[in-house]
């Protein structure tokens, strides 16, 4: 049978990441030769992503589709129910992302970092081959996450994100708080799931993230688009939200980003994940 001499997108991406998560090249090495790759295309391969070369790729994917989500409909100012106007302060269409300022007021960050400080534990990821659970190199932060509707303060939270992106609380997952200290990053990655790794019991792929900053950092910890050359940088009370899922099932690659280290002081986040469907029964 003849051997595999091309990977795909997906995959090369994967082995990035997986590179980036302390696996040891030759142990991707062994399992593309068990997957059926040719042997020395596959340490050739490994060793031009390790590098940075380019590598030829087939891309599995038919391009993606662009469909403006339901916040792209609103002006420049976007009123909710339980707090001030809140300003747009950049938008991109391709990727969709918008800058916005004025998210949560000065008192909920100070409060959702209070609220956090003795509840925070290492930061994991999703494995990609196994779907469950893990700590990595490539990000080094401490969180924590809170229910949907957990208090009074959070579900005052969750009721404005619904209405900002139009999209109903049980498409969101839980709140999720970071904390990076002085150097600690998160590495390029995507937020949506490999496609063999969707859950359609739990909501199905994640297609959009809001990304909220609850303080000022002194230097460092900016939001990197790479493929974009587009870095934001925190400010306290604003948010960045970008929408990488469409109707047909597809997911933009142009949406990978990174938390850059953190020079000087501290930064803090909360993320909230949006799903293709309703979460919870």
């Amino acid at each position: 049978m003849e051997k595999i001499s091309r990977i795909s997108n997906e995959l090369k991406e994967w082995i990035e990441k997986t590179l980036n998560s302390g696996a040891a090249p030759e142990l991707i090495v062994d399992a593309m030769i068990k997957k059926g790759f040719d042997a020395r295309y596959s340490y050739t391969t490994i060793f031009r992503i390790i590098q940075n070369q380019p590598v030829q790729t087939i891309n599995n994917q038919s391009p993606y589709t662009y469909e403006l989500p339901p916040i792209a409909q609103k002006g420049k100012l976007i009123y909710t129910s339980n707090h001030n106007p809140i300003k747009v302060t950049m938008r991109m269409e391709k990727p969709f992302i918008l800058c916005l300022d004025n998210l949560l007021s000065a008192q909920e960050c100070d409060e959702l970092i209070a609220l956090s400080k003795n509840r925070l534990q290492r930061s994991q990821v999703i494995d990609a081959a196994t779907g469950k659970k893990k700590t990595v190199p490539g990000r080094t932060s401490e969180g924590t996450e809170f229910m949907v509707l957990e208090n009074k303060m959070i579900s005052r939270i969750e009721k404005r994100i619904a209405e900002l992106i139009d999209y109903p609380i049980d498409h969101g997952e839980c709140l999720q708080v970071l904390h990076y200290n002085r150097g600690e990053e998160y590495k390029t990655h995507y937020d949506f799931f490999p496609q063999s790794k969707v859950a359609s019991s739990k909501g199905g792929q994640r297609i959009a993230t809001l990304l909220m900053y609850l303080n000022d950092v002194e230097a460092g910890g900016e939001t990197l688009f790479p493929k974009l050359g587009l870095s934001v940088s925190p400010k306290k009370g604003s948010a960045i939200y970008f929408h990488y899922g469409n109707s047909k099932g597809q997911t933009d690659r142009l949406s990978s980003h990174s938390s850059t280290p953190v020079l000087t002081g501290e930064k803090w986040v909360a993320t909230k994940w949006i799903r293709q469907r309703k979460i919870y029964e």
